[in-house]
């Protein structure tokens, strides 16, 4: 099982196969790799495909000293990187939190010179869904938690999946539950906490100076396609996907041929 020691002594687990250009996956929130092992097979026929666990995340460390602040898992994210492939420029894929820490990398002159292009899954500039922030204060008060199979499978899963989805797709779904009540509720929580009072680069995306995929189901309630749309008018060379009909926020999953087919083209045009 393939792990990167950071300076720190953290082991991050990462899934990587193929050769060519670096093409690199990062979950959301409560999510591992496992989310990109489809992609990271499909798409090691003609790139070097790697998926990685954030700190705290799947089958990675998950010390309880960390923060996990959001710019603090990009900078994890980046060490990674480094020790895996040196200086080589990445194609980054980041899927709702995912996506926001690809944000901080693109708007980070430090981070952004690592970039190729970027694609940007189901995310936003900053938190904009008061449902969400609701969720947010229900776990924090402790009235919810995410160790709670109830909880996840009713709100979470909710959240995630439409409802089409969460009818034909249940051995996926079960699983998704399993793994995701895997996770230790202090990092769900710190986490949650720095997207919802520390992440915000709505001002930065005029500077992203990479060309940028954004992909939306057109249901998503997690993260609306509202900030897709808002986001493909503020990022410059930038082309704006929406996945119909009734999709989700896990678009990998919910429209996944048309998913495929848009990484595909858009990394042959780069």
């Amino acid at each position: 099982m393939p792990y990167i020691e950071l300076d720190k002594g953290y082991k991050i687990h990462y899934i990587e196969k193929g050769k060519g250009k670096n093409l690199v996956f990062i979950h959301g929130f409560l999510g591992s790799s496992w989310l990109f092992e489809a992609q990271v097979e499909l798409f090691s026929s003609n790139y070097r495909t790697i998926a990685i666990d954030h700190l705290g995340h799947g089958k990675s460390d998950k010390p309880e000293s960390e923060l996990y602040e959001l710019a603090e898992l990009a900078q994890y994210l980046e060490e990674t990187l480094s020790k895996l492939i040196g200086d080589e420029k990445v194609i980054l894929v980041g899927h709702s939190m995912g996506g926001m820490i690809s944000l901080i990398y693109a708007t980070n002159p430090n981070l952004a010179k690592r970039l190729e292009g970027l694609i940007l899954m189901s995310t936003a500039p900053k938190l904009n869904n008061p449902g969400l922030v609701q969720y947010i204060k229900d776990l924090k008060s402790g009235e919810m938690s995410l160790k709670d199979r109830e909880t996840i499978e009713t709100i979470f899963i909710g959240l995630c999946f439409q409802r089409k989805a969460r009818k034909e797709q249940t051995e996926l779904i079960k699983e998704f539950v399993d793994l995701t009540l895997q996770n230790e509720e202090y990092v769900g929580l710190r986490t949650m906490e720095s997207i919802l009072n520390n992440f915000n680069v709505e001002n930065k995306l005029k500077d992203i100076s990479v060309p940028t995929l954004i992909l939306t189901g057109d249901k998503d309630i997690f993260i609306l396609p509202d900030d897709s749309k808002s986001m493909a008018q503020k990022i410059p060379n930038s082309t704006l996907v929406i996945l119909t009909p009734k999709i989700g926020h896990m678009i990998q999953y919910e429209a996944t041929d048309g998913y495929n087919k848009a990484i595909e083209s858009f990394i042959r045009e780069l």
